[in-house]
């Protein structure tokens, strides 16, 4: 089992980091790409890179036949395949010990096993581990029907072949149950080529705690406590820290110890996650097990010490652990946000685009694989990258990473940044009492989530259009006579300046229904290539800029970004007509549900739209009946293309 040179079989920050500790070690590295990758950071990191196709996943990373091909043209002897994509496949680990090179990870039968999840709760059953009241093996609607019954509602359908959130539906009484089987089938069959499910009784209020794992093939399993990942949009986590805030230490020794006892029970070897639910009482049940690395080790790493991929790539070589239960301590707290291309105020729909300037924080952790110019496509999952901070109190730590938001810049591109620095100062978050049903018990609309511009950003705009301070030491009333702007924020009512030369710089007075009585001395604003000065009553700050095109400008100002724009110009997703449907984000049609004169009632779903592994239903704005269609199931959309017409009702 000895090697010498890596294959990593995944793209991005998960591609870049696994590199980092593969060539600490002293081994060589070779990346694999997509058509959408060919320029990407990891592309460019590794010693060598083989194409794979075209950009679709199927084609691409989820393509076994090629990336075993390139691992003879580059004589990789060991491929790690990351986490998402073909991370979970027995039948990739299987082909690539039976073409003769190492999968640095479990075997291919252990991943068969937990990769299902009615197989795995029956494994950990058996093993003694506590697992979730349900019901598995239901074929047609009425066994569905009839085990919701049982259980009691709410329920909860969940994909069988996999996990991540998709094929997740809470079905909270029977009105609604079989639309929501409908959507859960779909999108399991779509994500994981399987439609089967199980059902459950949903646990409400309870804590996602999962306990990370270390096993060698030597009969050595090791637990290195557990991360805390209650705060979730849809399933899918967005926070997680390490420790938990509501496992004392007695309770983690027990939960560890299950976990330990599981692995053993099932000859587990490598790094891997068991994902339990803690209920108000502090009871425990099974979810599943990932046989593979998490998107969240960073904040294991950090409280550890401990280097995941390292005693992945050790295992995998057949080493022992080198170190014992008893060694392995935890100093401190870790939090990690995981910074996505999404609107939270819409749903978490989400967002592509080109990044049009990226700085990360200093004097933290941030795994990402973003620089200037790189484009977010609709082909792969919504997260960029992660930013990760340590403190030695879980108070330090917060605030650490609060700041680091702050300090933050990514322009071009909507993103979620905003939203996560509001979600960690939140008081719920802050007294350590987050539940899995947090968000969806919050109203994201609301002004204390939604960030509104800041007067030194719409200033920065309205200057920024019209051109002024875009030349260094430029006078700000160089050929510029007094103007009005009508600024256009999405989601937002226009916002009115005027402005006017006033001494030796600009008097900017806001003249529109949300304030009439606005009125700022602009003294200095000065343009960069990374972002701009501007002083306003007295007041300096620095913020970010970037000029998508003459129309439009980002302007960035702590960790809120916005995208304004002259109200004139209509921005993409913008349709006054009522009859008109349009496409909310990049993606392909997967369903269309309505026909030619068919009747429909309002928030009627119409058509489906996948994009970055999620599904998203687009529906009517009003009762009526379907005049013209204009796509086809399998067609790529952009946003803001028109979907379907209202004829006549």
């Amino acid at each position: 089992m000895s090697f010498d040179t890596i294959l990593i079989a995944n793209r991005g920050e998960i591609a870049l980091r696994i590199a980092r500790t593969a060539r600490r070690l002293g081994l060589g590295v070779v990346a694999v790409y997509s058509d959408a990758d060919a320029e990407a950071p990891h592309v460019r990191d590794a010693d060598l890179a083989v194409r794979l196709g075209a950009a679709e996943p199927a084609s691409s990373y989820r393509n076994i036949a090629a990336i075993l091909d390139a691992c003879r043209r580059t004589g990789a002897q060991a491929v790690h395949p990351g986490y998402g994509f073909l991370s979970e496949s027995a039948a990739f680990a299987e082909a690539v010990s039976e073409a003769g090179f190492t999968f640095i990870g479990p075997t291919a039968e252990v991943i068969d096993l937990m990769g299902n999840k009615a197989r795995a709760k029956a494994a950990m059953q058996a093993a003694g581990v506590p697992t979730v009241p349900g019901r598995q093996g239901c074929r047609t609607d009425a066994e569905v029907v009839d085990a919701a019954r049982q259980l009691g509602y709410p329920v909860l359908f969940k994909a069988a072949a996999g996990g991540g959130g998709r094929g997740m539906r809470v079905v909270r009484d029977e009105g609604s149950l079989l639309d929501l089987l409908r959507q859960a089938r779909s999108e399991a069959l779509s994500s994981f080529g399987s439609d089967e499910l199980l059902i459950e009784k949903a646990i409400e209020r309870g804590r996602h705690i999962e306990i990370q794992v270390l096993c060698d093939a030597h009969g050595t399993c090791l637990h290195l406590g557990e991360r805390d990942c209650s705060l979730q949009r849809r399933f899918q986590k967005l926070v997680e820290e390490a420790p938990s805030p509501a496992v004392p230490s007695a309770l983690r020794e027990r939960m560890g110890e299950i976990a330990r006892r599981a692995c053993a029970a099932i000859g587990y070897t490598g790094v891997g996650t068991l994902e339990f639910l803690l209920t108000p009482d502090g009871d425990f049940y099974f979810m599943e097990m990932n046989t593979r690395l998490q998107v969240e080790h960073g904040v294991t790493e950090l409280i550890t010490g401990i280097d995941l991929v390292e005693q992945q790539i050790r295992v995998a070589r057949g080493e022992r652990l080198s170190f014992g239960q008893d060694d392995v301590a935890w100093k401190g707290h870790a939090i990690e946000l995981r910074l996505c291309a999404e609107d939270p105020q819409s749903g978490f729909i989400p967002q592509v685009g080109r990044v049009g300037q990226w700085r990360p924080p200093d004097g933290v952790r941030v795994d990402a694989a973003l620089e200037d110019g790189i484009e977010v496509t609709p082909f792969y999952d919504s997260m960029l990258g992660k930013i990760l901070a340590w403190g030695e109190t879980r108070e330090q730590c917060i605030a650490t990473l609060a700041r680091a938001c702050g300090r933050t810049a990514l322009l071009g591109v909507p993103t979620n940044l905003h939203f996560l620095s509001r979600c960690i100062a939140h008081p719920s978050f802050r007294r350590g009492e987050i539940t899995t049903d947090f968000l969806g018990s919050q109203d994201l609309t609301d002004d204390s989530w939604r960030p509104e511009p800041s007067v030194h950003a719409q200033i920065a705009a309205v200057l920024a259009l019209a051109g002024i301070g875009s030349a260094k030491g430029s006078d700000l009333r160089l050929f510029t006579p007094a103007f009005t702007t009508r600024l256009r924020v999405p989601g937002g009512l226009p916002l009115v300046w005027k402005a006017a030369p006033a001494g030796n710089g600009w008097r900017l007075t806001r003249d529109d229904a949300a304030d009439s009585a606005s009125d700022h001395l602009v003294e200095r604003f000065e343009c960069f290539d990374k972002g701009a000065v501007i002083v306003i009553d007295g007041l300096r700050r620095a913020i970010a800029l970037h000029r998508t095109d003459n129309s439009t400008v980002w302007v960035q100002d702590g960790a809120a970004a916005w995208a304004f724009a002259h109200a004139a110009i209509a921005t993409a997703g913008d349709d006054a007509q009522e009859r008109h449907l349009v496409a909310p984000l990049n993606g392909r049609v997967i369903a269309v549900l309505v026909g030619l004169g068919d009747a429909v009632a309002a928030q009627q779903p119409l058509i489906v739209i996948e994009s970055m592994k999620m599904e998203i239903s687009v529906a009517a704005r009003a009762d009526g009946r379907v005049g013209t269609v204009h796509v086809d199931v399998g067609d790529q959309v952009k946003v803001g293309q028109r979907l379907l017409e209202m004829g006549a009702s």
